[in-house]
């Protein structure tokens, strides 16, 4: 028995930590597109905020869509115990919320007397390399993965009669971002098939509260658009609310948005006929007992029964996350169709198909007749593993690019004030530029070292390029294109192409982008040889060495290509 649980223990932790490797690995300590407002720029008010009110309503301002009051608390907790703002320690802080996570479903299902091993699929379903734009991005970490942890925390403890507690995390959750506010459906679920409306009445009345604090001062954000959308669109919407629930299956994110998007749709359609089951046979009891219908129960299914706490406690915590997550995709489905079908299955979304298959597992494996539970075992783990190791083979690469791209667009960030996600010389990218100046003159940030390391390469390179380097320029409509056939993918962040333009000590760095593969073999993503455009808006007037420089393990070569005039 020891030795099994031993074994078990190890099989667990393997996605855990390999996924944990991944984030430490290849965080990036710089912030990215959206991340400004949320975190140095709240740093800088407040810090300069005088009176108590004046700091609350900073911490409670909305980002966009969103009040990101938890990832602020955090962001301030770090820069309370350290004077500085470090992105890499948001990406961890995120991390640590999903293991929370992991840790309460645990406490759930264990309480239940299932076997053990039954747990087993539920790390590899949850620790995918398919949302590394969650656990990769500052702001994504901070909302979804601190969303979804107080979302499973309220439930978990309405489902052990925790009220206050419940509704504590309940208003967390809320002000993790916008759709923390289906906990409170979630909740009410739970409350009213328990026939408790004495705290149902409490649970709603604080959940208008909330929900009205919340959006007080919110913009649309232009969501009225996506109902025009949907009048001419429907189908979109319900392809999209599958996608969404089934985008744990986007297998092969290089493929057309239509081959993409298939197989989630059909697995989400599929996974979903199950739910609507499980969903009416846990409304059973409360029909029968407030109205007296006579409703028959499919008889592979087993009515769980409210005399065993353990038992009834990880049904009501299943109900109530399940509840959370179809609220969000039937949202989701209705309002981002209108930007393009692919963000039904976008990297930043994919934390809550991971969770709907790990939810829905568990209420088969929970609720089905013993005959049933070892084949959905062995099936969902089969399932599970197949799809964490095809995402780990999918999807590294393109983390691994990532963060070449961020390290190479930070030292233009430090040193020639644009590359984080903003057009060169925008007015967004002023405010960046003005923004991460203040916060390195005060000390309070400071860009990674690596960026500096490639400029000093380059600056080596006073050769034109030899003969047998295989690379092509082109300069036309304002773009500069330089291009090479050589190369090969490398995980290394020390390997990669480059081009640069040289003026004086002033070096820009562009990463050059590996080509995507196209042949027959879907597990492949990229092939030999690399490209990169450079408009000649991204640079100031005036006269530029081009050249390339490629590095291997640390070891850089290269050379001059032309002499560029940029007017």
């Amino acid at each position: 028995m020891e030795r099994n649980r031993k074994i078990l223990g190890v099989a667990v932790a393997i996605p855990v930590l390999l996924w944990l490797f991944i984030i430490v690995r290849y965080s990036v300590n710089v912030p990215w597109f959206d991340d400004f407002d949320p975190f140095p720029d709240f740093l800088r008010s407040w810090i300069g905020a005088g009176a108590l009110d004046e700091r609350m309503k900073i911490l409670f301002q909305p980002n966009n869509e969103h009040r990101m009051v938890m990832g602020k608390l955090i962001t301030l907790l770090y820069y309370k115990l350290t004077g500085t703002l470090n992105i890499t320690f948001i990406h961890i802080a995120g991390a640590c919320f999903t293991l929370g996570s992991l840790a309460l479903i645990w406490s759930a299902f264990r309480k239940s007397n299932l076997n053990g091993w039954y747990f087993l699929p539920v790390p590899f379903l949850l620790f995918q390399f398919q949302y590394h734009l969650i656990f990769l991005w500052a702001i994504c970490s901070m909302q979804h993965q601190t969303v979804v942890f107080f979302v499973i925390l309220s439930m978990f403890l309405l489902s052990r009669h925790k009220f206050i507690g419940a509704l504590s995390a309940g208003i967390c959750a809320t002000f993790a971002m916008s759709s923390g506010i289906f906990v409170w459906a979630a909740g009410a679920v739970i409350l009213t098939l328990r026939s408790n409306y004495r705290q149902l009445g409490i649970w709603l009345v604080v959940a208008i509260i909330a929900v009205g604090l919340y959006f007080t001062g919110m913009s649309a954000q232009g969501n009225e658009s996506s109902f025009e959308f949907f009048a001419k669109n429907p189908h979109l919407s319900v392809l999209g609310f599958f996608a969404f629930l089934g985008g744990l299956f986007d297998l092969f994110p290089e493929q057309s948005i239509v081959w993409r998007s298939t197989l989630p749709v059909i697995m989400g359609v599929l996974f979903m006929i199950w739910v609507a089951v499980w969903l009416y046979v846990t409304i059973l009891p409360w029909l029968r007992r407030t109205f007296g219908m006579a409703v028959k129960n499919p008889g592979f299914v087993a009515i769980s029964n409210r005399n065993n706490k353990g038992e009834q406690s990880l049904q009501d915590f299943l109900l109530g996350i399940m509840i959370f997550l179809l609220a969000n995709a039937f949202v989701i489905g209705l309002l981002r169709p209108r930007f393009g079908f692919f963000v039904m299955i976008v990297s930043n979304y994919k934390l809550y198909p991971a969770l709907f298959l790990v939810v829905a597992y568990l209420t088969m494996i929970s609720t089905t007749r013993q005959v049933w539970q070892n084949r959905v075992f062995r099936f969902v783990t089969i399932m599970g593993v197949l799809i964490w190791g095809i995402s780990i083979v999918t999807y590294l690469p393109g983390i691994a690019e990532r963060k070449k791209y961020l390290l190479s667009n930070a030292y233009n960030q430090e040193f020639n004030g644009f590359g984080l996600g903003h057009v060169p010389h925008s007015k967004s990218a002023m405010y960046v530029d003005q923004l991460m100046k203040e916060m390195t003159s005060k000390d309070i940030y400071h860009y990674p070292a690596e960026t500096k390391w490639l400029a000093g390469e380059i600056n080596k390179l006073d050769q034109p390029v030899v003969e047998d380097y295989d690379v092509r320029y082109s300069i036309e409509n304002g773009v500069i294109r330089v291009e090479e056939d050589q190369s090969e993918f490398a995980f290394s962040p020390q390997s990669g192409q480059y081009a640069f333009l040289r003026q004086g000590s002033k070096v820009y760095i562009f990463k050059l982008t590996q080509h995507r593969y196209l042949g027959r073999n879907v597990f492949k993503q990229y092939d030999h040889g690399s490209v990169v455009d450079i408009p000649f808006s991204s640079l100031p007037k005036g006269k530029y060495e081009l050249g390339i420089v490629k590095t291997v393990d640390g070891v850089a070569s290269g050379g001059i290509l032309k002499e560029v005039d940029i007017q």
